[in-house]
């Protein structure tokens, strides 16, 4: 019989999310058999070197994605049978920090070759596109709204230009948790507000768009790179501030 072996979590933006990976890995990979029990929360912890409350939560996401099952007054066990997987991100991950930053490197992994295709196939249409759902989100800034539905649609805009229907599919698919939230940066940046925040990405969409419009699929990259790493930088920024002041 093949046995647990967790090694020690390092320090990381998310622990919950390290130990949840290792687990899935083994059950998926068949370090686990169906039907194995799993071994007590406390000998969990101890392989890990994390907290109780870490090892509950990662416990509660294998439930849910149907990997584990409960016996009450017996034990966490592999399930029988592991569902099929699919790619998913839960809502609630947009509005964590540590998520937030993952899902923007993600995106920065896709979006910088979406622009650049986008600079290269965009056309007269796609282009003017474009240009509309920047308008859309200038007006949405003047009447003193957060414009995430046009932010998206300028995202969405792009992808169509790529000529690729899978960026717009993925794009879809995150929907307006593409956008991260708004609060998360204007809470804990006393120096802006919301209003002068949204004319900082406006101006960061502005140059992608230009970029694009000159069909300079480099140019495209760059300020794709731009815009979303200054906000990912952001989140990080304020990952490690509040992390400072739990004093963790």
């Amino acid at each position: 019989m093949k046995h647990l072996h967790i090694g020690q979590i390092q320090s990381s933006r998310s622990l919950t999310n390290d130990l949840v990976e290792s687990l899935r890995s083994q059950i998926l990979e068949g370090n686990l058999e169906p039907g194995t029990k799993l071994p007590a929360a406390k000998d969990i912890e101890e392989q890990a070197g994390v907290s109780r409350s870490v090892v509950r939560e990662a416990v509660a996401a294998l439930k849910a994605e149907g990997l584990i099952v409960s016996r009450q007054g017996v034990g966490m066990f592999v399930a029988s049978s592991t569902p099929k997987q699919s790619f998913e991100i839960e809502n609630k991950e947009f509005t964590c920090i540590e998520e937030a930053v993952q899902i923007l490197e993600l995106r920065m992994a896709v979006e910088i070759e979406m622009a650049s295709m986008a600079a290269r196939h965009r056309t007269d249409k796609q282009m003017a596109d474009i240009w509309a759902a920047l308008a859309a989100f200038d007006q949405q800034v003047a009447d003193g709204n957060d414009a995430v539905k046009e932010d998206l649609n300028f995202h969405l805009s792009v992808a169509s230009a790529s000529g690729n229907p899978y960026f717009s599919r993925f794009i879809k698919y995150i929907g307006e948790g593409v956008i991260p939230d708004r609060d998360i940066v204007t809470d804990y940046e006393e120096s802006i507000d919301s209003t002068d925040y949204l004319k900082i990405i406006q101006n960061e969409h502005k140059k992608i768009a230009e970029a694009i419009e000159a069909k300079d699929s480099e140019a495209a990259r760059s300020a794709t790179r731009e815009h979303l790493g200054n906000s990912r930088d952001r989140h990080i920024k304020i990952a490690e501030h509040v992390k400072r002041k739990q004093g963790l």
